[in-house]
């Protein structure tokens, strides 16, 4: 979503989430186009929606409106066998020590934002690139007090170390996976960060680790400025969408795309997903 919207003029230290009010039809547009391209799923426009993240922009009042419309628009564009998760990324802040913010604080902002988006009628509750797992146990736990009929998946980021992967705080992969399995995710995996070469040599240990359903979300590469100071991504989409041989037999259920991945590159990974 963030990379299509900055292709639509969305600019730099603007809050993605206020063209949910000022430009719905590009957001609804934007949604449309993923499914089109063959996209089963499609998240909301809701991933900095979290008060503490909004409050920046001066929009921590605006929590319930921005994610309510965030979830409306996509449903509205929602087919028959299509899906609408509700995005909700990390707050922005470091749970203390390492930050402001208590558990308590962060669950409720979560719960805000994940309430607003059940309300607008999302089929499911992701909360992504978690680099904390504290932080991602918190939104779990206020995603199932907000919905507590509806899946709630949850997707760490990983950084590739020569130890293997961690997440910022220094988690391992496999322990994160594990302890969301415990505490009562509904699927779980990885999102962000890692191209797909990456994510196809991260799978086989996530799979061990975890019964739930598998999800992965690589981006389309590393980013860089071009020289008209444009945002672009490493990743040919031939090159992202080979590696995801080695993902699907590594027992990955679901599939997809982050950063960079625009409707082209969904539309040739879904033809390589029905090909398979």
């Amino acid at each position: 979503m963030g990379t299509e919207l900055m292709r639509r003029g969305l600019s730099r230290g603007e809050c993605p989430e206020t063209w949910n009010l000022k430009r719905p039809e590009i957001v609804r547009e934007i949604h449309r186009s993923y499914f089109e391209a063959g996209a089963e799923v499609v998240t909301t426009n809701s991933f900095g929606g979290h008060p503490v993240k909004l409050k920046a922009y001066g929009l921590e009042n605006k929590v319930r409106e921005l994610n309510y419309e965030a979830a409306r628009i996509a449903c509205e564009v929602r087919g028959r066998g299509k899906f609408v998760v509700g995005s909700l990324g990390p707050a922005g802040k470091f749970l203390k020590p390492y930050g402001p913010l208590d558990e308590a604080e962060l669950e409720e902002g979560f719960y805000l934002q994940a309430s607003a988006l059940v309300s607008g009628g999302v089929d499911g509750l992701l909360v992504e690139t978690m680099y904390d797992l504290r932080e991602a146990l918190v939104a779990l736990r206020a995603c199932r007090r907000a919905g507590s009929d509806l899946p709630v998946l949850v997707t760490m980021t990983f950084q590739k170390t020569p130890r293997g992967f961690f997440t910022l705080m220094g988690q391992k992969a496999a322990d994160c996976l594990e302890r969301l399995e415990k505490e009562g995710a509904d699927a779980t995996g990885a999102n962000c960060t890692l191209t797909s070469s990456e994510m196809a040599e991260l799978a086989p240990g996530l799979r061990q680790a975890t019964s739930l359903p598998l999800l992965l979300q690589p981006n389309a590469g590393q980013p860089a400025t071009d020289e008209k100071g444009n945002l672009v991504y490493s990743q040919s989409i031939d090159d992202f969408v080979a590696p995801f041989k080695k993902i699907i037999e590594a027992g990955v259920q679901a599939v997809g795309g982050c950063c960079g991945t625009t409707p082209d590159y969904i539309r040739r990974l879904a033809q390589f997903l029905h090909q398979k």
